[in-house]
């Protein structure tokens, strides 16, 4: 069973800028207050900084220093709409200059409108072309809008106008992951880590683009480490969780998925993979309260449904997990794990028999499922249907063993025992280690008064299963039979 994957990623760190000087045109009263909403700011007071900035703002209509100033602090505040506002007042006025046209560009990104957003920046870029800050926004904004060669562009002059900035270069790795270009994102994301070696985002991102590559061992020792760094990282924690699913290490991954759901108890994606490696390992009753949880929160979800069934009946609870399995199947009829659950659960009964069969309807390629079914058919007696299953499955896969063998049970019980004599030799010939096909071929000779070939058979399936009961039982009275019939000593 595949644990559903939620993916996770850094956030962009976007560079707000703001204007470095005063224009001189504004009053000496203004300006005296302007310094007092700056002050304002710089103490932490961002809501009185603003606050006061609006109120300059309005008695000084023709001031585009104090609407660059508030527009900034808008941003910073990430009320983008006012923002937006008082930047192209801003503008409007004559402050046309990169930092304005870069706060505009962010204010435009807080929005979601991310072709304004990267013409401004690019307008910025026009007037200040090596701006390293302005270009990792462009990067970030042309990797919302999927142009990924020409955020990786931005990205690369970026990181050469700045080359120790950790944070470009992380961004930088991103967008080249982004792209399927892993090698060089877990390279750059190392470039990242010898600027800033302890920086817990870095190492984290680097642990997700070596699990991306398939590196779990790498991507396992970064999760570990950042975890040792922030213990609270829950995207280190949700990382290493799949990581070790991955690696079949189903407690480590249901002990990280657990310090990941009590860091975010509300995520849903977690719960459900922490009750798939709980199920994986055989931890049933704490599947149960997992999946249990995911569908008292999403009652529509058929999977966590077909889950919270199988864990149930390995608790023991067969009628509960009927109950919840048929729930599953109302919910998404095509849900092939529902129907397969079902049809185990019932065995060989009529009920079994009709869940194999939709299994087979859904998925008229799947051999399992038609060997299953006609396994099941033939515990019912119905010997020609089994037969046409696996004929059937013969069709799709003509080395399946399993499917000769079967054909080769039916026949002889249908009285065709040449043709089950055949079966039972295709079977050995396409998996030379099946000790049930040399004792059914024992069994045919026998019957056919071939005793020294039938013993034949029955030592080889002895050999090939030293503890098949049945083979030793069958050579055992094959030989007395041999015995019987020597003729005595005169």
């Amino acid at each position: 069973m595949m644990p559903k994957t939620l993916f996770s990623r850094l956030l962009f760190v976007f560079q707000l800028t703001l204007a470095a000087t005063f224009l001189v045109s504004l009053t000496a009263s203004a300006a005296g207050d302007l310094k007092s909403a700056i002050d304002l700011y710089k103490s932490g007071k961002l809501d009185e900084a603003i606050a006061e900035l609006k109120t300059l703002a309005e008695s000084n209509k023709d001031e585009a220093n104090v609407r660059e100033w508030l527009g900034f602090l808008l941003l910073k505040k990430a009320d983008y709409s006012a923002a937006l506002s008082v930047l192209k007042e801003a503008i409007s006025l004559k402050a046309d200059g990169a930092e304005v046209r870069c706060n505009l560009g962010m204010a435009y990104f807080g929005l979601g409108d991310y072709k304004s957003a990267a013409a401004e920046f690019e307008k910025a870029l026009k007037m200040r072309p090596n701006w390293a800050e302005c270009l990792d926004n462009l990067g970030t904004t042309l990797l919302r809008l999927k142009q990924l060669d020409k955020a990786i562009e931005a990205y690369r002059k970026a990181a050469a106008a700045s080359p120790r900035d950790h944070q470009i270069r992380n961004n930088l790795a991103l967008a080249l992951q982004e792209a399927g270009r892993l090698d060089e994102a877990i390279a750059e994301l190392r470039k990242a880590l010898v600027l800033a070696p302890n920086n817990v985002e870095i190492i984290t991102n680097l642990g997700w683009a070596l699990k991306s590559k398939g590196d779990n061992k790498s991507a396992k020792d970064a999760f570990i480490k950042a975890i040792a760094l922030d213990p609270k990282n829950y995207r280190a924690h949700l990382g290493l969780a799949q990581v070790s699913a991955s690696m079949s290490e189903y407690n480590k991954a249901a002990a990280a998925y657990e310090v990941a759901l009590r860091l975010k108890p509300d995520d849903i994606v977690s719960q459900y993979n922490l009750g798939v490696a709980y199920l994986n390992s055989a931890q049933f009753s704490k599947a149960v309260e997992a999946f249990s949880s995911v569908v008292e929160k999403a009652p529509d979800d058929a999977e966590a449904l077909a889950h919270l069934g199988w864990a149930q009946f390995k608790c023991g609870r067969k009628e509960e997990a009927l109950s919840s399995l048929s729930l599953a199947t109302e919910k998404n009829p095509s849900l092939i794990t529902a129907w397969i659950n079902i049809a185990t659960i019932q065995g060989n009964t009529p009920e079994a028999a009709s869940a194999w069969e939709k299994v087979v309807s859904l998925s008229p390629q799947n051999v399992a499922a038609r060997l299953n079914l006609a396994s099941v058919l033939l515990a019912l007696n119905r010997n020609e249907d089994a037969l046409m299953h696996y004929r059937k499955a013969t069709e799709i896969d003509p080395k399946s063993a399993e499917a000769r063998f079967g054909m080769g049970v039916v026949l002889s019980r249908l009285g065709r025992h040449d043709q089950a004599i055949e079966c039972y030799k295709k079977a050995i010939e396409l998996n030379p280690k099946m000790a049930r096909a040399y004792n059914n071929l024992g069994v045919e000779l026998e019957r056919q008064n071939k005793l020294e070939e039938a013993c034949e058979q029955y030592l080889k399936a002895l050999k090939a299963d030293p503890n098949n009961s049945e083979a030793r039982q069958n050579l055992e009275r094959c030989e007395e039979i041999k015995k019987a019939k020597r003729p005595s000593a005169s």
